[in-house]
């Protein structure tokens, strides 16, 4: 059984921008789907950037209430709005690894931004 949060420093994985499946659309978008579901669950992060704000809302006023509601072209308002500053990793987040949830909501912003400029939408 898992247990929520720790005591433990977060740990973080290498972005793995070198592999195929970092690129890929349909993983990108179940991943962020797996980790909205699991901030949609806790909401700890609501006062930090306006990412979070923006995907609460975006959920709570959904056709669904839930993260299947999320339309992906949603998606990008949510990674614009995000800082990168870290904050929600690095203090609010129960969530990161070493959690087995292992939420990196900045990596996984990080990635879509990465996708988007490899697919020439971005500069």
């Amino acid at each position: 059984m898992s247990r929520e949060g720790s005591l433990d420093a977060p740990t973080r994985e290498p972005i793995a921008w070198q592999t195929r499946e970092f690129y890929d659309d349909h993983d990108l978008d179940a991943e962020m789907r797996r980790i909205f579901d699991v901030c949609h669950g806790c909401r700890r992060c609501f006062n930090l950037c306006d990412s979070f704000p923006r995907l609460f809302d975006l959920i709570d006023n959904g056709p669904t209430g839930e993260v299947d509601g999320l339309k992906s072209e949603d998606f990008p308002s949510i990674v614009e709005a995000c800082t990168l500053c870290d904050m929600c990793f690095m203090t609010k987040c129960p969530y990161v690894p070493p959690h087995p949830f292992n939420v990196d909501f900045p990596h996984l912003l990080l990635r879509h931004r990465a996708v988007e400029v490899k697919k020439g939408n971005k500069d």
